[in-house]
């Protein structure tokens, strides 16, 4: 070692700081070599990570946001399939239908010429567990003004029943013609939560 120092010291000071100046440059490469690389592979894998979990957290706030969408989705549902299980009415309320529709009708000035259940028409739609679902069509002619008659079913619409407007005639009254004769058959969805089998009205 005493060798390569009195050695060393020999040298030209060029030629030291140039050694000096390599050694300098050696010892940084071996850093960067030893220490740099392998903590640039970690840092990379750690990037890697981060990425994947933004990822993993952008999905799960997609996912939430589905997942609130849905829960929305299903709340809307069920609010609208209580709304027309009010409407159902039971097979044997029908003559308390038949009254309401003829009170309404009184109400907006329609004259109820015919007001009839066909209950020879009537259909079994579907049956669930302890329950049975019916389609009544009920005839209805009237005669009176065409906005009487529109007030009339807005205001069956709104009213508890479940209904489907079916063969719907107009035609001028001959006799007035400020007033029109109206033809239509609303069929009537009813349950019968009373047996499985099928009850004629």
């Amino acid at each position: 070692m005493n060798k390569i120092i009195e050695y060393f010291n020999s040298l030209s000071d060029q030629l030291r700081y140039a050694i000096l100046v390599l050694v300098f440059f050696l010892v940084i490469l071996l850093d960067v070599v030893l220490l740099v690389l392998p903590q640039m592979d970690s840092i990379a894998n750690i990037n890697d990570q981060i990425k994947k979990l933004s990822e993993d957290t952008r999905q799960v706030l997609q996912d939430r946001g589905r997942t609130n969408l849905l829960r929305k989705n299903l709340q809307e549902d069920r609010d609208q399939l209580k709304s027309l299980s009010v409407k159902v009415r039971p097979i044997q309320e029908v003559p308390l239908i038949l009254s309401a529709i003829s009170s309404i009708a009184n109400e907006y000035g329609v004259k109820i010429d015919q007001l009839v259940p066909e209950k020879n028409l009537q259909e079994t739609l579907k049956a669930a567990s302890e329950s049975k679902f019916y389609s009544l069509p009920i005839v209805i002619k009237a005669h009176c003004g065409y906005h009487m008659f529109g007030h009339f079913l807005n205001k069956l619409e709104n009213e508890n029943m479940f209904f489907i407007l079916d063969d719907f005639i107009i035609q001028n009254d001959e006799k007035d013609p400020k007033e029109h004769l109206f033809s239509l058959t609303i069929n009537i969805i009813l349950v019968d939560q009373s047996s499985g089998q099928a009850k004629n009205l």
